[in-house]
């Protein structure tokens, strides 16, 4: 009586799970591709073309099944010179740097040739001739120079969440306790800010210059557990490779500049990534599982949306183990170049038990907003689901946005669409070649524990960022998901660009490594993302440093304003810079008609009329360019200047 399902799977067993899950793909594809005639948002109109290309890409790469190596190879004369031309460039980029006081544009350009030049040595450099640790210490160097180039040009700090984290800083700090902090959600979460002062006082320098040096080093240095997380899967060579494109990628460089408790939770998060693939790859002891649930606390105790994504990725470890104990899906081969060996199954509903619980715990004691944390998340999101969440409401439909509304000329129209593409098509190519790592590893000859993890947190991850923002449903805060993403997308972007080589006639493997090499390291590093504190396109995006007098000029109108018991208005982000410090309560200026509506006391900065200010317009918010005379109007009385900065109160 069991025979016809004995028939089901032996028809099931002599289907080839990628060529499936291609054709399933460009299926999709086909089917997402009508969206973009209800909106013009990026994504919708990018996203099947990638899905398209990627699963069409891998069905050609699997009917010629080569077989054989056919990348261009450079011998021992490159590999000597590519190292010189690197450092030679990274000085320059120190020197650029230094003298213009700012990451310029000819500091991201020069990135983005080292960049290239870095992937090049993995991907050209022939086997005897290629060191892992030369192009892994240019990495490291690399990434070293972007963030600390942005850290110690800009005076203050980058970003907007750092200075209220800063404050709670010097506040723990001052008073030895961390009752300064007993009614914020970091309370239960205080990692971040014990190690700022711990590191203050060991090195005896100030708490901006102790962040820089622990957590600002551990920033770029946590490449290392990419290599290392990519090492147990495939050769040097190409975990080289995925640490080369993890370390330039615009979100990683993002948090290794807005050092806030999110950049520690990647830091142990990355830590997570590499012992799980340690422990799905190899023999594994009990205190692998030790320092995995070290791992997993510590981020817990570190951020609640790192530790939020952590549990993703171990439920993800979970479901692979439960899908691979099927006899439809595993089927393990001696010819595997994924599978360095074969390990004793292992069991993570332990450890996903013991996150959970702790998760449960520790945000059931965590104070949020007069509530606990857990409490206040999931009412939330019952309101979120249940009142505003629906397919496309919210998405914006304009892609040019910010201030090609403001002028709606061509020039500025086609800079608005510029930038957005220049934001996006780093992580489309990045996207693009993740597919094909992914349906290579779905192939069950190649089919193991570490890869279908990797696969299925990348799924699940994207529904996170890309799928839910769709339905209205914003609560899980995708933008800060993508640097946790880009780690295993760049481990599967290794295997797919592997395979390509080995699969594809020697000119189309040049193609694509050429285009990922040349295209992917310049866009990312010019990236608005990646370029917080100096945007490429400064009138599209807002600059999230301040100069000297800027940040002088807050604690000074802070003690003029405060004698009128108001609210001072501003542009933002620089209103956000009053209001986190506490210095004075701040609120950003409405325009009507191009002119401020002034009540109290205004601030008007010259960055106002030619940078990336958002005021408030209407029912929302736009970049504008207003002129000064339009913020503090000769009517009003004007009682402080310092050149940049001019404060004027309403008569």
């Amino acid at each position: 009586m069991y025979e016809p399902n004995r028939g089901l799977v032996d028809r099931i067993d002599g289907l080839r799970f990628d060529v499936v899950g291609a054709a399933i793909g460009l299926v999709l594809a086909a089917l997402m591709f009508p969206l973009r005639f209800l909106s013009s948002q990026i994504y919708i109109e990018t996203l099947p073309i990638v899905l398209g290309l990627g699963c069409a890409i891998y069905l050609l790469a699997t009917r010629q099944s080569l077989s054989t190596d056919e990348r261009p190879q450079f011998g021992a004369g490159f590999a000597r010179l590519a190292p010189a031309l690197v450092f030679f460039g990274l000085a320059g980029m120190v020197v650029v740097a230094g003298t213009a006081g700012r990451r310029t544009l000819l500091f991201y350009d020069l990135g983005g040739v080292i960049g290239t030049l870095l992937l090049a040595q993995v991907v050209l450099i022939r086997e005897r001739d290629f060191y892992p640790g030369v192009v892994l210490a240019q990495v490291i160097l690399l990434g070293i120079v972007v963030r600390f180039a942005a850290l110690y040009t800009a005076p203050g700090y980058i970003g907007i969440d750092i200075w209220s984290h800063m404050t709670y800083v010097e506040a723990i700090a001052q008073g030895n306790s961390l009752s300064a902090i007993e009614h914020t959600k970091y309370y239960a979460s205080p990692f971040y800010h014990l190690l700022v002062v711990t590191s203050s006082r060991l090195l005896d320098v100030s708490l901006r210059n102790g962040l820089y040096l622990s957590l600002g080093i551990a920033m770029p240095l946590s490449v290392l557990l990419v290599y290392a997380a990519g090492r147990t899967l495939v050769s040097a060579r190409w975990a080289v490779f995925a640490a080369a494109a993890y370390v330039v990628s615009d979100h990683a460089i993002r948090w290794g500049i807005h050092i806030i408790p999110t950049s520690m939770g990647l830091v142990f998060f990355l830590a997570i990534l590499f012992q799980l693939s340690h422990i799905l790859q190899n023999e594994h002891r009990p205190r692998d599982y030790g320092l995995l649930a070290l791992f997993s606390a510590a981020v817990i105790l570190t951020h609640q949306i790192s530790s939020f994504i952590m549990l993703v990725f171990v439920g993800a470890g979970l479901l692979a183990q439960l899908l691979l104990r099927s006899d439809l899906i595993r089927k393990p081969s001696s010819n595997n170049w994924l599978l360095q060996s074969v390990p004793k199954p292992a069991n993570l509903l332990g450890i996903l038990i013991f996150d959970v619980g702790l998760i449960t715990f520790m945000w059931s004691l965590t104070p949020y907003n007069g509530d606990t944390f857990l409490e206040t998340v999931l009412s939330y999101l019952y309101d979120t689901l249940f009142s505003t969440a629906g397919f496309l409401n919210g998405v914006d439909n304009d892609r040019g946005g910010g201030a090609a509304a403001a002028g709606g000329d061509g020039g500025s129209q086609f800079i608005a669409e510029l930038a957005v593409y220049m934001d996006t098509v780093g992580f489309l190519l990045l996207l693009f070649t993740t597919v094909i790592g992914s349906l290579v590893v779905l192939r069950r000859r190649r089919a193991n524990h570490a890869t279908f993890t990797l696969v299925i947190t990348v799924v699940v991850m994207l529904f996170f960022v890309l799928g839910l923002p769709l339905f209205n449903v914003n609560n899980f805060v995708p933008g800060r998901w993508f640097a946790f993403l880009y780690a295993p997308m760049v481990i599967l972007t290794a295997i797919g660009l592997r395979y390509l080589s080995r699969n594809l006639s020697p000119k189309a493997v040049l193609v694509c490594l050429l285009i990922f090499a040349l295209v992917f390291p310049s866009v990312m590093l010019m990236s608005s993302d990646g370029t917080p504190d100096s945007p490429v396109f400064p009138s599209q995006n807002e600059r999230l440093s301040y100069t000297d007098t800027e940040l002088t000029a807050v604690q000074t109108t802070g003690a003029i304003a405060a004698t009128e018991g108001q609210p001072l208005y501003t542009d933002h982000p620089y209103a956000t810079v009053f209001v986190r410090t506490e210095t004075h309560p701040a609120e950003v200026i409405r325009l009507r008609n191009g002119r401020a509506v002034l009540d109290g006391t205004t601030v008007y900065r010259t960055y106002q009329s030619d940078g990336g200010s958002f005021f408030r317009i209407g029912e929302g918010a736009g970049i504008r360019n207003p002129d000064r005379s339009n913020i503090c109007p000769g009517a009003t009385n004007h009682v402080y200047a310092n050149g940049d900065v001019q404060v004027c109160q309403a008569p």
